[in-house]
Formats: C-alpha cells, structure tokens, sequence
C-alpha cells in the first residue's frame, strides 16, 4: 500500500516538473522565438546594390574555384546556415571553400522589393557570378536550392556557361515533361490553361510576399505540418529535443 502511494507521488512529481519545463520553454520562446543564441557564420558583404548584396564568408580557401549559393525567394539566405552543427557553409568553409552567397533579402522588406521581376533575378545571379570570378581569378560552381536551383540554370543559359566551372542544384526540376509522367500535348494544355487563369489576378498583384508562400507550401503538406507541430508540444518539456 505505501509502495504504490509513493510510486503514485512519484508519477505526480515528475508530472509536475514536467509541466513546469514546458510552461519555461514555452515562455522563453514567446519571448525570444528561439531557444539557442543567435548563430550566424561570419562573412563579409562585398557587395550591394538594388536586388542584392554579395556575401563572402569568413575562412581560409584551400580550393581555388570558389562556390556562390543561390536560395529561393520565399526562404531566408540562412537555408545554408541554420546552427552550427547542420550548417552547410560552416562545413564547406571547414573543408577549405571559398563561399560566397547571393543574398536578395526578403522581397516585402527591401525597398522596390514587390516590384522586382525575374529578369533582375537572373542578371543578379550572372552578375555575381562575375564578380566572384573577378576577385578569385577562377571560375565559380554555381549552386542552388529549389528555387534558387532554377536562377542558377536560367543563369548559366544566360551566360552560355561563361565563367561556370560547374552548376549543382537540390530539389530544382528541369524537365516538366519528365516529372509530370503525363503525354506532351497534355501537359502543354496544362500548362496553357493554368497560365490563362492566373495571368489576370497575377497581372493585377504587385508581388507575394513571404508569409503567403510559406503557408501555401504548409498547405501543401498540412499532414506533416500538423504531426510536427503536435511533435513539438509533446516535447515541450524537453529543451535539447527542441534546441
């Protein structure tokens, strides 16, 4: 009797504490939105002007042929960087590369953001290109993810390839015949159907801004959305799970 009356004290106590935990990470999140210290790799902006800056990161170069990153629109140019110990640039800097990113801000943030068109895009991406190769003497690997995959072979056919040593891209379809698995005549009709019903409120929009694609991707994957999130409250409690 006593046996289970401490063990039913124990399971109360550590249900107590439990919740106390979450109810502090729950806190400091609302607070601060994270729960580690802001973390960033070093780097230098060596360049800026109206659609981008032209970030160089800190590091010792062992390779010669430097690599420029690309990230999509709707994603922070921190896709690259997240923390430490899964950031991709902190890796490659640590393996003797010489990185370099294009940063385009966040288009809703930046002044005449909205209003920038594909065009300024892809001729940002050429002209970094550009610019790198001047400063290292080499040409660059052009990398990119999703989005910025598909600025970076628009690029490189901009260019003819010029000053390209290699494009590697992630997650960025280039052939929608392939990808679809459906008949060409049908996709084309597809394709021409979807570009008639948007032109007209696509016409009328100055841009979308971030918040918009973010949740429309969500949208797209609700099931997974919803099954992290009720993965996070069950982890509440659990600081290293969170950080």
């Amino acid at each position: 009797m006593a046996s289970a009356k401490r063990r039913r004290t124990v399971w109360w106590a550590r249900r107590v504490r439990r919740l106390g935990l979450a109810w502090q990470n729950a806190l400091e999140i609302a607070r601060a939105g994270r729960l580690t210290a802001p973390y960033g790799a070093p780097f230098e902006v060596m360049h800026e002007e109206r659609v981008y800056r032209l970030r160089r990161y800190a590091g010792n170069p062992k390779i010669a042929a430097p690599l420029l990153m690309v990230p999509p629109l709707m994603v922070a140019s921190e896709v690259y960087d997240i923390s430490p110990d899964v950031s991709a640039i902190a890796y490659l800097v640590g393996q003797g590369v010489d990185v370099w990113l294009v940063d385009f801000g966040a288009p809703e943030r930046e002044e005449g953001g909205m209003s920038r068109t594909l065009d300024d895009h892809i001729r940002a991406v050429s002209q970094a290109i550009e610019r790198v190769r001047a400063a290292t003497g080499h040409d660059v690997h052009l990398c990119g993810y999703s989005q910025g995959g598909m600025f970076a072979y628009q690029a490189a056919a901009f260019r003819k390839s010029a000053g390209l040593a290699s494009v590697i891209t992630m997650g960025s379809p280039v052939d929608l015949h392939r990808h679809l698995r459906v008949d060409e005549e049908i996709t084309e009709r597809l394709v021409a159907g979807l570009r008639a019903a948007l032109q007209w409120p696509l016409g009328r929009m100055e841009g979308l801004p971030g918040f918009f694609t973010s949740t429309g991707f969500k949208l797209l994957s609700a099931r997974k959305e919803a099954l992290q999130l009720v993965d996070f409250v069950r982890n509440l409690h659990d600081r290293q799970a969170l950080e």
